[in-house]
Order: structure tokens, then sequence, then C-alpha cells
């Protein structure tokens, strides 16, 4: 239970520190534009993922030294395929329309009642689509699995299981709880402001697509596996964290 309980406080304070990706500026957009009921779903879908993400690390750590499994989620095509799913969300909450009446003006205040949102579905679909595809994910989750087993043989996967899923519980409260902070904006925002933020988050989203894809270059891969591969060498070199 020791495990479970560090697990929770390590996943809130990597929910408020190294959160900041496509997931959550998509579920900050949902949030605002759809309200808490139908962001949820998002932040689900986003769990979803992380859980599928984490499962496979732990079953191919056993198998699979991590250094090859760093190189290998930074396979140029990897990235590739994560940016172009980044990059369509991007595009999409660029010009997604906000619903309104034709007599509304941009300074008007939104009245969300009469705002169609999406299926339920659809949110937790985007959700776990955009996080799961996304490579940046992969090697963070790949980081702390890393953290957690190098060096310990004596933890077993049960007990793994149960410090992530520490992790996990406690991340997904935090997206919960973001969620509902930020539809409480509803009631200050004007359709002028959601059209811009629209925008803003669309364009944060490609941005993070170019990233990835630059990344890849020769130039800049070639030093990023170097030094993934030399920053799993120091954790599996130095003292681990966690003790039964």
């Amino acid at each position: 239970m020791g495990l479970f309980l560090l697990g929770i406080l390590g996943g809130i304070a990597l929910s408020l520190f190294f959160s900041f990706g496509p997931a959550f500026f998509s579920q900050l957009q949902a949030s605002l534009h759809y309200g808490f009921r139908n962001a949820v779903p998002f932040a689900y879908g986003v769990s979803a993922s992380d859980i599928l993400i984490v499962t496979t690390l732990l079953l191919i750590s056993r198998n699979i030294p991590m250094e090859e499994m760093i190189l290998l989620l930074n396979n140029r095509w990897l990235v590739y395929v994560g940016a172009g799913v980044v990059a369509s969300f991007g595009f999409y909450t660029m010009f997604l329309k906000t619903r309104h009446a034709a007599e509304a003006s941009e300074t008007d205040k939104i009245n969300f009642r009469n705002v169609q949102p999406p299926s339920r579905l659809s949110f937790y679909l985007r959700g776990l689509t955009l996080n799961f595809f996304n490579p940046v994910i992969w090697l963070y989750w790949a980081t702390l699995v890393t953290i957690l087993i190098c060096g310990e043989s004596d933890i077993s996967l049960g007990q793994r299981y149960l410090f992530f899923g520490g992790v996990l519980s406690a991340t997904l409260s935090m997206d919960v709880l973001k969620c509902k902070l930020a539809s409480l904006l509803q009631s200050i925002i004007t359709y002028r402001f959601l059209k811009i933020f629209n925008k803003c988050v669309g364009l944060v989203l490609i941005g993070f697509a170019f990233f990835m894809i630059v990344s890849t270059m020769p130039r800049f891969e070639q030093n990023g596996n170097q030094r993934s591969v030399e920053m799993m060498q120091e954790i599996m070199n130095s003292k681990p964290p966690l003790k039964k």
C-alpha cells in the first residue's frame, strides 16, 4: 500500500509540473467550449491511453533493454505518425466554429445551453488517440518505468503495477479537476475570446507537431538518441529511489 500512496503523490506532482502537452491544451479547450460533463470523457480517454502505454512498457521491459526501447520510440517514422495525429487535431481546433445565434455579437457572453456538443464517445476517442500517438508520452512513461525497475530486481511485477496504479489514479483525478476549473470560466467567456482561444490552441498543437518532426532530422535525431540513452544509463547506474 506504501507504493500506491507514493504513486499518488508522484502522480500529483507530475500532473502539476509535467502535463502541459497537446492533450492538456485540447482538454482545456474542450472544457471551455463544451463544459465539464462533455470534457471529462476526454480525460478518461487520456487516462485509458496512459494505462495502455504503461502496461505495454512494463510487460516489454521484462524482455527488452530500456536502451533499445528508447531508440525504438525515437524512430522517425513513429514520430511522423504521432506528429500527423497532433497536427490534424491542431488544424481541426483552429477552424472549429463557435455555434451561436446569428443575432449574437462576438462580445456577448456565450449561452452554452444552446451549444450542441459532439458525442461523449467522440471526446473519449479524441483524448485516447491524441495521447496514445504522441511519442513524447511514450518516452515520458518509459523514463518513469526505468527509474522504478532499474536496480530493483526484487520489486515484483505486481508491485510495479501497484505503484503505477497510484500514479495513474492521481493523474486522472487531476485531469478531471482541471476540466472542472476550466469549465467554471464559462460564465465570463465571450464568442470572440473562444474563437481566439481555439486558434491559439490549434497553433500550439501544430507547433508541437512541427517540433516533433524537426527533432527527427539527422542532426537532432543523433544527438537526441544519444542523450536519451545516456540518461537511461545514468538512471540505471544511480541508486533507485524506491524501496520495499
